[in-house]
């Protein structure tokens, strides 16, 4: 009789405890997933900007520990122009009148007073383009483009909003133009 009495007192607390999980709401702890991180920073910077200029602007925003790759070679959209705001209209339709253009990638930057028009590789040798350059007087610039880890292992980085937070206050940098993720994939 006691056995039946103590296997009904731990059936009973059983269903107080499953029905207290339905009733209580108790704060399960969020995990971040890999994918709420970036990893690293894709950063272009205007044209003539040295390693030690580049270095000087990160050390600004008190990054985690990173590694820096100077004037990385592997990203595309290697050149632009620079056009006042008031000129854009004329010369990006002269852009789109040419023979074989094709708009860039990346979208226009505007930077206040001027935009930053991507121009591939192939445009800097066709001899209209270079018209409406002269014409327009404008010159063809090379990006300084730049990666950077952060972290100190593989498969590291900073929280998705701190990355918003710095691309916001990088790309109010005068010398920097745009930044990117790379992010980290589960």
């Amino acid at each position: 009789m006691s056995k039946t009495k103590g296997i009904a007192a731990f059936i009973i607390f059983l269903v107080l405890i499953v029905l207290a999980g339905l009733f209580v709401k108790l704060p399960i702890p969020a995990y971040e997933k890999q994918s709420d991180y970036v990893s690293g920073l894709i950063i272009q910077f205007r044209d003539g900007t040295t390693e030690q200029e580049a270095k000087a602007v990160l050390e600004k925003y008190s990054l985690p520990t990173y590694k820096l790759d100077y004037n990385s070679n592997n990203i595309p959209g290697r050149y632009y122009i620079i056009v006042d705001k008031n000129k854009m209209i004329d010369v990006r339709d002269e852009l789109r009148k040419m023979a074989g253009w094709t708009d860039p990638a990346f979208p226009d930057i505007d930077k206040g007073s001027y935009y930053i028009i991507t121009i591939t590789e192939q445009a800097i040798h066709d001899k209209d383009f270079l018209a409406i350059l002269e014409k327009n007087n404008i010159q063809v610039k090379k990006f300084v483009w730049c990666h950077v880890h952060l972290g100190e292992r593989p498969m590291s980085g900073i929280l998705k909003e701190r990355a918003d937070e710095l691309k916001r206050e990088l790309e109010a940098n005068e010398k920097v133009f745009l930044v990117e993720f790379e992010t980290i994939f589960s």
